[in-house]
């Protein structure tokens, strides 16, 4: 499942590890991801890790940079442009993403997530994902 550009700053900010379920053209999966703020309420960085289940089990690692438009609220909604590195048993490929996701606060330490995106090259289709993130 599964990004760039630049940041106000050089150095990146750590934020929640998250979990989620998704289905990428139509093979059910997981994932962990880890955020890296950089700079601002505006700019991350998301680094994923996903397994989807199909007839070969295929593990995807993605790196995809979100824009937050509304850093300010409790649901905040962002455009995502990234990278795709998918491998499996019989092949490895490279892609391109794109897409779109929102975020939104549970409680204070606590946030669940929804993402729709396009990967772009040899192993291509559209992932969708909704997690957790603590």
């Amino acid at each position: 499942i599964v990004m760039i550009s630049l940041a106000s700053s050089a150095s990146a900010q750590v934020r929640g590890w998250g979990l989620g379920v998704g289905v990428f053209d139509g093979d059910f999966g997981i994932q962990g991801r880890k955020d890296f703020w950089l700079g601002g309420d505006v700019s991350e960085i998301t680094g994923q890790a996903s397994v989807y289940f199909q007839s070969k089990t295929t593990f995807r690692l993605d790196a995809d940079y979100h824009f937050i438009i509304n850093p300010d609220k409790p649901s905040r909604f962002y455009p995502l442009v990234g990278i795709d590195f998918a491998f499996n048993s019989n092949a490895v490929k490279f892609g391109a993403n794109a897409g779109g996701g929102v975020n939104f606060k549970l409680t204070e330490k606590t946030e669940a997530f929804g993402e729709v995106k396009y990967t772009f090259g040899s192993w291509d289709g559209w992932a969708i994902t909704g997690g957790i993130y603590f």
